[in-house]
């Protein structure tokens, strides 16, 4: 995709990179301990706004990091982790009026100013150290820049309206990334058009110094001059597939919480190695194909294509921990709607987003027809009918449809 590629294949995370990816761990197990606790659409649909609040700082700060390489700003990486820690911290109270018995807390919507707060302010690190680098990153625009209105102004409004403009916040982000990202030509002309004025405006004072100031005089620091970034696709696929293995590593905490307070016997053991077996056949697929479960194509996504299939999963499996986190105590018992859809509706998003990136990668028909449609339609079967089920006997389902789906590898390509 660039004349960089050789030197992509050969780079990995940093330590740094690392390090920052840790903060992700502490938001996952919040937003997973809040979706556990929702009991209206409307709380599920903040639990969601938050995910993405937190992934598009991560993402914008990864993207940065992609195109800066060792000129990466740590300081501005550190500041960013701290915002996310904010974030993860604010996760229980935001919108307090909307959380099930917590309308009356005593921090009020402090923790939904601080979470709105650290959010913009994490956005604004990523695009200025971008800008001070002097790069447009026209692969995922909203690296660059975020439209704060909606944000800032939910913080005046009502709960029951402010996830509305939440929601018109996210929906103009994404918008504005895949637009500009489906146009490069657009963003080309643009870093072009700036960098031909900063080109002027630097003969300009060039100029003005010879003449008034003397030609000896030193010359003042000049910004650097614009320029298009270019993806490092091996990198970013490094990054977006450690970012899945953290959140899979959150779930896999869930499990072992939720077998801490409870009283074993053979469902709730039966159901965990379950559930324990279902994260690692998740982790299989994502080590074998990636961080799109769909097998390896010589036609990969677009870099914002994959970004969007990154967040579609990584929320999926965010909703699975959240499933199993409720799953594991009622071992014996039938499941509530709300965690049998998270578990089960999680899986489908899976399988969904499994099935673009096949078609996009011209995967053979037959995985199509024995493997991928058949484990979403199960997934969402099971998600609407399967309240007859125990728990354990769903957890059971939950392993064996990711299973059958990673045998693909092993009965048709060896």
């Amino acid at each position: 995709m660039s004349e960089q590629t050789g030197a992509a294949e050969e780079r990995h995370a940093s330590w740094l990179e690392l390090f920052f990816d840790l903060t992700v761990v502490a938001a996952a197990a919040q937003i997973s301990h809040r979706l556990h606790g929702a009991a209206t659409i409307g709380q599920v649909a903040i639990c969601a706004a938050m995910f993405y609040a937190i992934w598009s700082v991560w993402t914008a700060t990864s993207v940065y990091a992609n195109v800066a390489g060792e000129h990466t700003r740590r300081r501005a990486v550190l500041r960013t982790m701290l915002g996310i820690g904010v974030m993860a911290a604010s996760v229980p109270g935001v919108w307090p009026g909307l959380l099930p018995d917590h309308g009356d807390e005593p921090h009020g919507g402090s923790r939904t100013i601080a979470f709105t707060v650290a959010f913009l302010v994490c956005r604004g690190i990523a695009a200025g150290s971008a800008s001070r680098d002097g790069k447009v990153i026209g692969f995922w625009p909203a690296t660059q820049g975020v439209m704060a209105a909606p944000w800032v102004v939910a913080l005046f409004v009502p709960a029951e309206t402010a996830y509305w403009l939440w929601a018109g916040g996210i929906a103009a982000d994404l918008m504005f990334s895949v637009m500009g990202a489906r146009n490069p030509k657009a963003m080309e002309q643009r870093a072009t058009s700036i960098r031909r004025q900063q080109e002027q405006e630097q003969f300009r004072d060039r100029l003005l110094r010879r003449l008034w100031r003397g030609r000896h005089e030193e010359a003042p620091a000049k910004p650097p001059l614009i320029t298009t970034a270019q993806v490092e696709r091996g990198h970013l696929d490094e990054r977006l597939g450690l970012f899945v293995i953290i959140v899979l590593g959150e779930a896999l905490a869930q499990v072992v919480a939720a077998n801490t307070e409870i009283d074993w016997d053979w469902r709730v053991g039966l159901a965990s190695l379950a559930a324990f077996w279902l994260l690692i056949e998740l982790w299989q697929l994502t080590t074998l194909y990636g961080f799109t479960p769909a097998p390896r194509s010589t036609t990969p996504l677009e870099p914002w294509a994959a970004l969007l299939a990154h967040l579609v999963v990584t929320g999926a499996i965010v909703a699975m921990a959240a499933g199993l986190g409720g799953l594991i105590p009622e071992a014996g018992e039938h499941l509530e709607t709300k965690e049998r859809w998270y578990l089960f509706g999680g899986l489908a998003l899976y399988f969904v987003i499994s099935g673009v990136a096949g078609v996009i990668g011209r995967v053979r028909l037959r995985w199509f027809l024995g493997w991928q449609i058949p484990c979403l339609l199960v997934s969402v079967l099971v998600a609407a009918l399967g309240h007859s089920l125990p728990a354990y006997g769903l957890a059971v389902v939950a392993a064996a449809v990711p299973t059958w789906f990673y045998s693909y590898n092993r009965l048709v390509q060896g």
